[in-house]
This record gives C-alpha cells, structure tokens and sequence, in this order.
C-alpha cells in the first residue's frame, strides 16, 4: 500500500471494524476504501458463512438491495440525454396505465419521472400487496394490475417519501422506451461497459459459489437464523442487485471520473447534484443519490436492506474518496454507520497530515501571448492580472489575494486573436474582447467592464 496516510489508518480502521462486528453480534461485514481509481483497502470480519468460518473478500457476492436505484437512475438519465424521454414527462406518458392510479392527495401528473428519483411523488412505498409479508414480490403484470389500487399519498414535493414502487415503476418506464427488459438494458449499457462482472440481477452458478449466506437476527440468541431469499421481480429495479466490494469500488470511481460510453460527464455532475436541500442544509436528495453535509464534507450515500444483507455506500467527491460496506443480516442491530465513520476518519487524516505541493511546471510563456500579461484595472479599481501559471493564460487576484471580480479563472483560446473565452469564475462561458495598438495589448472588456492594462 502506497497511500500512506490510508497505511497509517489501518490499525484504527481495523480496531472499528472488529468492535463493530463484535458489539453488535454480526455474522460478517466485508469492509472497502476507495482511493481515486481503485480498491485501495479491503477488510474482511466475521463470516461469510458461519457454518464454514471463511472469511468474506472484495469478491464475496452480497445483495446490494435499494443501491440498485443508483444504477436504475442512470439508465433513465442516458435515455434523457438521448432525447427518448424527459425528466419532466409524466410517468404515464410512458406507462398509460398509471393513469389510474388513486390521487389521495395531489395528482396523477405531478408523478413526474424527476419526482420519482427524488423521492418527491407523494407515491406509496409499497405496491399494494403482501410482499414483504410473504416474502412475495409482485410480477411486472401484477405490480401493474395493481395500479387502481395503488395511492398518491401527500401532495408533490411537500416532503422526502421513499418508494420502492417508484422505481419499479422506474424499470418499467425503460422496458417501455427501449423495448428491452430493464435488467437486460442495464446490464448492457452500465454493468457490462464498466466491467463489473460480478455485478447481476440474478445469481448464476458459476458465481453462487461467493454468495455471502445472508441471516436474519434473532432476538433471543447469539446465533442469527439463515435468511430466506425472495426476488424482488416487479419491483427488481428498486432493489434487485448483487455485487461485490470490488465492483461497488468500481462504481464508486465511476461516480468520480465517469465514462462516456455509459454517461455524459455533465450528466454525471447533474446526479449528483441536490434536486432538494433539507430546511436545516444537513442534507439533500440527488437524482438517486443522497447528500449528507457533515462539517464542511458533503458525502454521496445509499443504503440497501434485504432480508439477510444491509449495505452502505458512501464518497466524497472532491477527495475521490470512498467506502463500502456489506454486512450478512438484516436488520443488523448496529454497524451500518461505519462506512460514514471510516469516510470520516479517512477525510480527517488527509486533512491533518502536511500537504506537498505540487511542483510548478515552469514553462515558458509562448513569445505570442507575452504581451497579454500584466496588470489590468477597470473603473472605478477593480484590478486583476494576466499571467501564464501552469500551462495557461490565467485571470488571477492580485497582491496574493483569494478571490477578484472575474478571477481566479482561465483563459482559453477561441482561434479568432482577440477573443478568449473564460473558464470558471463569474464570467464562465462569457469572452474576452482585447483591443491592440499595433502588437500591443491596451484592454480588455468583460461583462461590459473594460479593463485597461496599467503593466
């Protein structure tokens, strides 16, 4: 291991993870730190499986239940990004049949695609059978038969309603634009593409083998019972998946650099960001992803339980850090609030340890744009300065202060020699209009600020 304030951090993680299991009597938790790109730690506690003792590994296949939805909301947002739908649509405009659904309070139209990704429908959790109960999920044809039945609950967008139904109603809503299984698209157009191979909606026998026996507590002695396993059919793209630490890893790394052949980028940047921010900003409800604001951290996060597996998945985007967690029973009577702690205690330390710079590229300026740098002002004293930092033509503060009008920003060349386009700051995507005398540089306008150069 390389990372060496991760390095320093094992012994502690470690001491967590085994309290954890210990304290709150959990078979087995399978425990892993995303750094950038990989799977930078990996921890396996307790048992896979309490009758062999093995160990859980990256590899051991758990149920992921509800971290489906994080997949489920990316197909419908690269169906958005290739124009066969929008997050405005009703979810009748692509399943007519929702149309009969029961309008308690609010309406049948303002169940919005948006509005089921976010939680925001006023929908049921539930479709309205046994399921649970049984241990019987409904069939796409029964979760559909059952749409009369099926309530608008509280009005659109007065409050955070969590629904299952809602994004099994969300796979369907796939099938019916694509005319291909909702399992079948998302495994050809995500899981495939991203290489998650241990990734499935259904388990196969080449991979049940690494299948983490998942148990259900029991109150009255030490030993969990096996949990009976129910598919969730119908409802599959709510909560159907099975992965492993090292695939979810892989997931996670998506979520930080992405890939175009599964996801736009500024897409990516657009699920993750908050549709909806709690009255006291602690946290926020994303397209499928949750935000949580602990101190000046926002950490991305879903859970899953199922009968016999509870899962966490947690990152930190702009440290490109993560941590995911598979625990084998459900409800566990702790130990999910770990992968918020380990993210936690992983983020404090990289705070804490003394930063190394990055060291300066020290390139020459081109001889052609020497005449751009400088010192500017604009009426009545707002300065900046032109400077080649890094590689590029740069707005930058002057006299070493944070922040300028239109700084710290780039300049970017448009291929026309007076106009430069910014990137970032106050005036992203706005262009730079400089006039010469001769070879020389006399200003600069922005924004309809003229900035004369005084150097």
């Amino acid at each position: 291991m390389t990372d060496r304030v991760l390095q320093g951090l094992v012994p502690q993680i470690e001491r967590l993870a085994q309290t954890r299991v210990a304290e709150h009597r959990l078979p087995g938790m399978a425990l892993g730190i995303v750094r950038d790109r990989e799977l930078a730690w990996f921890g396996g506690f307790g048992a896979a499986d309490l009758d062999s003792g093995a160990r859980p590994t990256e590899e051991t296949i758990a149920r992921v239940a509800s971290v489906t939805k994080t997949f489920t909301t990316t197909a419908i947002l690269r169906l958005r990004d290739e124009g066969r739908l929008t997050l405005e649509d009703p979810l009748a405009r692509h399943v007519p049949e929702f149309a009969s659904a029961r309008a308690v309070r609010g309406d049948v139209e303002g169940v919005t695609l948006r509005r089921l990704l976010t939680h925001r429908s006023g929908l049921v959790t539930e479709s309205p059978t046994r399921a649970w109960s049984d241990l019987d999920f409904p069939s796409r044809e029964e979760m559909l038969a059952k749409l009369p039945e099926t309530g608008i609950v509280i009005p659109q967008d007065s409050a955070f309603k969590y629904s299952n139904l809602a994004f099994g109603l969300l796979g369907e809503v796939v099938y019916r634009v694509t005319g291909t299984p909702y399992t079948e698209y998302v495994h050809a157009n995500i899981i495939e593409p991203l290489g998650l191979t241990s990734t499935v909606y259904d388990l196969t026998d080449q991979l049940r083998p690494r299948f983490f026996t998942g148990y259900n507590p029991s109150p009255w002695q030490d030993r969990p019972e096996r949990a009976p396993y129910a598919h969730l059919k119908g409802i599959s793209a709510g909560g159907q998946l099975h992965s492993t630490v090292s695939d979810l890893a892989k997931w996670i790394s998506f979520q930080f650099h992405g890939d175009a052949r599964v996801l736009r980028a500024e897409t990516l940047v657009e699920i993750q960001r908050p549709q909806y921010v709690e009255p006291d900003w602690s946290a926020g409800q994303c397209l499928g992803w949750r935000a949580t604001r602990i101190g000046d951290h926002v950490y991305h996060n879903h859970g899953g339980g199922i009968h016999g597996f509870g899962t966490q998945v947690w990152f930190n985007v702009p440290s490109r850090t993560g941590v995911v967690l598979l625990i084998n029973m459900w409800p566990p009577h702790g130990g999910l609030e770990t992968a918020q702690q380990v993210l936690e205690m992983v983020l404090g330390a990289d705070e804490a340890a003394p930063s190394v710079p990055e060291p300066s590229r020290l390139e020459p300026t081109p001889t052609a744009l020497q005449r751009f740098l400088g010192h500017y002002r604009a009426e009545p004293g707002l300065d900046v300065n032109i400077e080649w930092r890094d590689g590029a033509l740069r707005l930058v503060p002057p006299g070493g202060a944070a922040l300028a009008l239109h700084a710290p920003a780039v300049l970017e060349a448009t291929g026309i020699e007076n106009e430069w386009l910014v990137r970032g700051g106050r005036a992203a995507g706005e262009t730079a209009r400089f006039e010469f005398d001769g070879d020389r540089v006399i200003s600069y306008e922005l924004g309809t600020l003229v900035f004369r150069k005084l150097s």
